[in-house]
């Protein structure tokens, strides 16, 4: 209560900017008596010196910051000198005050006041190793979110100064080291630090300010060399620099340097372990194939000189239950994961506390019945269409028993459930069932008996039960989440004497995050807004490929509701809709028309004399 009073008067002290209250010798030793009691309790339970978090340590001094800058639109060398000799009373160490200081401004997004205290403690000397950090947390932050705020000035004297501090300090300041160069544009020296940084969490994180630093210094080609072990994720904000990247490629270098620079960008975000192309993003690709002109394009030596000219199309549909693109009907390349990344997998994962402290009769009771087709969960209400009483929970699990058993041919199903559900003789018949007594066992056992049956076993259950990943390695986890997405059966409407296509939502094949599809398209995964909630359950598809026209046959451009996409199977196998096939009808035989009006024409020359064009023009 003390400690908020005292909060509450320098919280309004500032806000009337005035801070003479605080001048009370009374209340500043019982400030300092507080702070003090903190200070030594959070070194006794975190081991850490209080400078390194002052966030944590002093909430309220970052409260009264915030107030007082919003005060402050714009702050001189003299007012941050006297609002910080200020602030002195609330701590017993002046780094303490500028950590709060520089911590608060990241936090609250005040990019243009970090800038300005940055070059104030540049005027009274930046010493503190705890500060720099936070100066350099700032900038980056900066960097990331406000651009129009950062000053490369400033970052080239605050690299500098990391540089030259990091002597007296070796392996201290390595991530700011590799942020500061990152952000000056030093990328010979990021790529030298590359391999010192053996954090795979701080390795990660640097991924995306690495990758937006370099499209907006235009050295993209720097990310693509980097080798990057393990998984890695690219924030939503990267998509949108690459998209800024490729519209000055093709401003500068034409077509054919920025759609190279687009495949290098497709293998690399296919690398990726998450999802994180949105729906903004896409229109901003859309945008950015817009804006390509009608140009040709070789697509063989035969027909290089005259043949037809194109332009890119671009269409947003689902991926289909056999693997397709419902836009091109063209089918994607399908992920797996394999034997030995499975096993390593599950090796990995039993060796978790809520493994290995299920019960030995379940144990017994997998060894005995073994591997399963199917694991069900039974036990929460959701996966059976959400709280009801005991004979319609019955009843509903019965039917998604006989729809496993039936409808999908699951042979040997497995069912958790709890106790109240065992007396049903027809469950005992078309499924093993097995109780527990809580949520903690129920997720254990449904995740014990999947992977104990193999890589092929089904789990049905309205949420996937969650691993605790912090002892587990990152290939492990994204084996995990690749496993979970090709075998995890989403029951969450469980509606009685309803088909499978009702009360189950199958997983659909797993694909990649981008894929180029031959030489002429694209094909981009991407989510949908936060607030969908088939977010999870529909993998949405971007497809970007070539529409074919002539100038001597097509009299329009076609715009069919699929883009046309090159593949390996017949053109009109791959289309999957009345409309799709009548379009390549059409084609084939205008493409026909076009075959036999070349060769006449060469005929009439051979006739007449003239010259044929080579195979080089």
């Amino acid at each position: 209560l003390l400690s908020k009073s005292v909060k509450d008067i320098f919280k309004a002290s500032c806000q009337r900017r005035n801070i003479n209250y605080w001048q009370s010798a009374k209340i500043n030793s019982l400030l300092k008596l507080l702070q003090g009691i903190v200070a030594v309790l959070f070194h006794f339970n975190f081991g850490m010196d209080p400078i390194s978090c002052p966030g944590s340590n002093f909430p309220y001094l970052c409260e009264a910051i915030h107030a007082f800058i919003l005060r402050n639109k714009n702050m001189s060398n003299d007012q941050w000198q006297k609002f910080r000799i200020k602030l002195w009373d609330m701590t017993d160490k002046e780094s303490t005050v500028d950590c709060a200081i520089l911590k608060t401004l990241q936090m609250k997004s005040l990019f243009h006041h970090g800038v300005s205290y940055i070059r104030y403690l540049f005027t009274i000397g930046l010493h503190d190793v705890y500060t720099v950090q936070y100066a350099v947390l700032v900038l980056e932050h900066c960097y990331l979110n406000s651009f129009e705020h950062f000053d490369l000035e400033l970052a080239i004297q605050l690299m500098n100064h990391v540089l030259s501090m990091d002597k007296s300090f070796p392996k201290f300041f390595t991530e700011q080291k590799a942020i500061v160069l990152c952000l000056c544009g030093n990328f010979k020296e990021c790529s030298s630090m590359w391999s010192t940084i053996s954090n795979r969490s701080t390795e990660c994180r640097m991924i995306s300010i690495f990758f937006i630093a370099a499209c907006r210094y235009e050295k993209a080609r720097w990310i693509w060399s980097l080798e990057i072990e393990g998984p890695f994720t690219l924030s939503a904000s990267c998509h949108m620099e690459m998209l800024k990247y490729l519209k000055m490629v093709l401003q500068k270098n034409g077509e054919l340097e920025s759609l190279k620079e687009l495949d290098n960008y497709v293998e690399f975000y296919d690398r990726s372990q998450c999802l994180t192309f949105d729906e903004s993003t896409v229109e901003s690709f859309k945008n950015y194939f817009a804006s390509f002109k009608l140009n040709k394009i070789r697509l063989n030596s035969i027909f290089s000189s005259s043949f037809p000219k194109i332009k890119w199309a671009v269409d947003c549909g689902i991926v289909t239950d056999d693997g397709c693109c419902s836009c091109c009907g063209g089918r994607l390349k399908q992920l797996t994961v394999s034997d030995e990344d499975f096993d390593s997998m599950k090796e990995e994962a039993f060796r978790g506390v809520r493994f290995q402290s299920l019960a030995k009769a379940f144990a017994s009771f997998r060894h005995e019945n073994a591997p399963f087709d199917v694991v069900v969960d039974g036990y929460t209400t959701d996966s059976l269409g959400g709280p009801a009483s005991n004979d319609v929970q019955l009843k509903r699990i019965e039917d998604l028993i006989c729809l496993l058993k039936s409808e999908l041919n699951f042979k040997n199903v497995l069912l958790i459930t709890r106790q109240r559900l065992m007396h049903s003789d027809l469950l005992h018949e078309m499924a093993k069932l097995y109780s527990v007594t809580n949520i903690f066992a129920s997720d254990a056992c449904l995740i014990d008996a999947a992977l104990n049956s193999g890589k092929d076993c089904y789990i049905v259950s309205s949420e996937m039960p969650k691993l605790v990943w912090d002892k587990f390695s990152d290939q492990c986890r994204l084996n995990f989440l690749r496993w979970k997405e090709m075998r995890w059966i989403c029951s969450e409407h469980a509606d009685l004497n309803s088909s499978h296509q009702n009360t189950l939502q199958m997983p659909k094949p797993l694909c990649p995050n981008a894929e180029k599809n031959g030489d002429h398209g694209y094909h981009f995964r991407f989510v949908l807004t936060e607030n969908d909630d088939t977010n999870n359950k529909t993998k949405n598809i971007i497809t970007w490929g070539i529409i074919v026209s002539s100038f001597f046959i097509f009299k329009t451009f076609y715009k069919p509701k699929a883009s046309l996409i090159k593949s390996n199977k017949p053109l009109k196998s791959s289309c999957n809709s009345a409309n799709q096939r009548l379009f390549a009808t059409d084609l084939m035989n205008d493409i026909y028309k076009w075959i036999a009006k070349y060769a006449i024409n060469i005929l009439i020359r051979e006739t007449l004399g003239f010259k044929n064009p080579t195979v080089e023009e």
